[in-house]
């Protein structure tokens, strides 16, 4: 095998491993995040636990879904930087999906740093009595979080979109 021809191959395997990078990541973070609301929500709405439990699990479970999203959204990003096949992965869906991703992963840390840490503190010792502005931060969490999981959902759609056929099959 010639020098060209192992570097086109090598070129190759990196675009089609990091278009199943991008898929496996950016899917894994929907269905993670999922799972993270609805057993949330569930926690949340029982009657079995207090207010100082709840406010510990603030400060248990949410670093998980932080440091969990955003490594899966950049390993996506990366992977979807390197899936360089403009058969499986043309150009134009490639770049707007990057661009979400990084839409995704600003979303994140905005939430993180000016949301979630004002947030940890109101509840920090737990069991206090939450400020006023608790529930304005709260309610925009939710709906930052909700931002950036929906924005999530179709950069996996572009990315998981089927390639398109080039000629009819035999």
């Amino acid at each position: 095998m010639s020098e060209r021809t192992d570097n086109k191959a090598t070129k190759g395997y990196a675009a089609r491993f990091g278009l199943f990078l991008a898929r496996f990541c950016i899917s894994a973070w929907i269905g993670a995040a999922a799972l993270f609301v609805i057993v949330g929500i569930t926690e949340v709405t029982q009657s079995g636990f207090d207010s100082t439990t709840k406010d510990r699990l603030v400060s248990v479970r949410f670093p998980a879904f932080y440091a969990c999203g955003a490594t899966l959204v950049s390993i996506g990003w990366l992977g979807a930087f390197a899936a360089r096949d403009p058969i499986s992965f043309p150009s134009n869906r490639r770049i707007v999906t990057l661009a979400i991703l990084a839409s995704v992963l600003a979303i994140m840390s905005a939430d993180y740093f000016w949301i979630y840490q004002p947030l940890l503190k109101m509840v920090t010792p737990p069991g206090q009595a939450k400020p006023s502005s608790f529930r304005d931060y709260h309610d925009a969490s939710k709906w930052i979080n909700l931002a950036g999981l929906v924005l999530c959902l179709v950069a996996s759609v572009l990315v998981n979109w089927p390639r398109r056929v080039l000629e009819k099959p035999n």
